[in-house]
This record gives structure tokens, C-alpha cells and sequence, in this order.
């Protein structure tokens, strides 16, 4: 039997990710069990996504707002959108599927989130590259003017997602009927997200009042990193990350309140 990590931050760190891989990959072995398309289901939602939207565009004769194909300048605002949203669901899903061991004491809802969310990334970033790369072998096209900058807008829309699913998440935990409300919360974000439109087709007054939403911020930025000319009116990385903060700070003091007082001091520690 292998010795136990040494105490200490080191030794501390190394058990929590231990931890972290082990509901990883409980996670990985249980979703879409039993189902025959298995993990081909977090392909398929997008790419039905963009053929819907793609097929409105040429019934409606919409113009391309960017010099680009019509596939990459849809998968430029549907893949971040569907992604945040699987980030959401799957932080609040993750509450009730690990019900039976957050009754452990040294496993927490924090822990569960962060594991569940780091998959959920990772799984986020794979599609958008494999869709991209769809694209190109379909279509001939693919845009990557700025690698870091598109994925660094990617990351921020998708974790602004799971930010949000966090407090919301926490906050169920007081009031649970919150869980049961967020689709409804989330469901004009699809509108005023500029998933089939950009930022500086807006009028100034519109694209003001929708300036607060930080997935907007987050797509607009992704864009400035795909495509090669486009310098987005909207994109700013201070609001998404001050959304995220926020929220995680919201959601860590819920739940650092809800549940002080259960377990050891000891315990108390793997609340982070």
C-alpha cells in the first residue's frame, strides 16, 4: 500500500487532486451510461445547433456580418453558448448525482463543482477544436487569427457558465427551487448573447443595454481571436471576470455558512 502524502500544502494539494481525478473520472465512466452514442451526444447537440441556425440563415438570406463562411461565424457564437449551458447544467446536475458522497465529510460541494466543471472545460475546448476542424475538412474554411485571444474568449464565456451554475448550486442549497428555475433564468441569454449576430450590428443604445452580460463579452472576444480584421465593439475581458468572481465569491460564502458547524475543523478544510 503505497505511503500517504506527506502533510503540509504539498501533501494537501496532492490529496485534493487525487480527489478531483477520482470524481473526474467517476464522472466520465457514468455520463451517457447504458447509451450507444456514449460521449458522441456532446458532438451531435452543437452540430444540430449550427445545421438549425445554418438553414435559417439561407431560408432567411441572412448576411454573414463578418468576412467568413456562414458554418465558422455560426460555431463562433453557438459553441460558446451551448457550452456555458452544459457547464451550468452539469454543475447543478452534479448536486444531486453526488448526493451520497457529499455525505463524507471530506468531500464537498466545492470539490464537486470544480472537478465537474474542469471536465466540463476540457470537454467544452474539444468540441469547438474538433467543430472547427469539421469546418474545414467540410467546407475548406478554418479561422484561428489569434489562438490564445479565441481561447481565452472561449474560456471566459464557458466559465462564466460555470460560475453562474456554482452560486446557483450554493444557493439551492438554501432555497431549492432555485435549481428547478435556472433553465428558465438562462433561456433569453440564447437572445442577447449574440449567438447569431455581432456586437457592432447592435444600435449604440441596444448594444449599451446589453453590455452587462458577460457571455456577450465573452463570444465577441472569441471572435476577435477567430477572425482575422474584426475588432469587436463590445469585447472586454473585466466584465465576464468580475462576473466570475462574483459569483464564486457569492457562492463560497453560501455554502461556507450553510454548512459551518458540520464536521471537524479538519474537515472544514476540504471546503475549498
Amino acid at each position: 500500500m503505497s505511503a500517504a502524502p506527506s502533510a503540509g500544502p504539498l501533501g494537501a494539494v496532492t490529496i485534493w487532486l487525487r480527489k478531483v481525478k477520482a470524481i473526474i473520472l467517476r464522472e466520465i465512466g457514468s455520463r451517457y451510461t447504458g447509451d450507444a452514442l456514449g460521449y458522441l451526444w456532446a458532438y451531435i447537440v452543437p452540430l444540430a445547433w449550427i445545421g438549425v441556425i445554418y438553414v435559417l440563415f439561407i431560408a432567411l438570406d441572412r448576411t454573414i456580418p463578418i468576412d467568413t463562411d456562414i458554418g465558422s461565424f455560426i460555431c463562433s457564437g453557438v459553441v460558446p453558448y451551448i457550452c456555458a449551458r452544459y457547464a451550468v447544467n452539469a454543475i447543478l446536475r452534479a448536486r444531486t448525482a453526488y448526493r451520497h458522497i457529499l455525505s463524507f465529510s471530506t468531500v464537498s460541494h466545492n470539490l464537486v463543482a470544480c472537478s465537474v466543471f474542469l471536465l466540463e472545460l476540457g470537454n467544452s475546448i474539444l468540441v469547438f477544436l474538433v467543430l472547427l476542424l469539421l469546418n474545414y475538412a467540410a467546407f475548406g474554411y478554418f479561422e484561428m487569427h489569434d489562438p490564445a485571444l479565441a481561447l481565452w474568449g472561449f474560456f471566459l464565456a464557458v466559465t462564466s457558465g460555470g460560475a453562474f451554475g456554482y452560486l446557483m448550486m450554493s444557493l439551492s442549497t438554501v432555497w431549492p427551487a432555485l435549481s428547478r428555475a435556472t433553465p428558465v433564468l438562462l433561456r433569453p441569454f440564447f437572445y442577447i448573447s449574440g449567438v447569431f449576430y455581432t456586437a457592432n450590428e447592435l444600435t449604440p443604445d441596444i448594444r449599451e443595454l446589453f453590455s452587462w452580460n458577460p457571455l456577450f463579452h465573452g463570444i465577441e472576444i472569441l471572435r476577435n481571436g477567430l477572425f482575422e480584421g474584426y475588432e469587436s465593439l463590445l469585447g472586454a475581458s473585466t466584465v465576464p471576470l468580475v462576473f466570475i468572481i462574483g459569483c464564486i465569491a457569492v457562492g463560497f460564502v453560501v455554502q461556507r455558512r450553510r454548512f459551518s458547524g458540520e464536521g471537524t475543523e479538519e474537515d472544514a478544510s476540504w471546503a475549498i
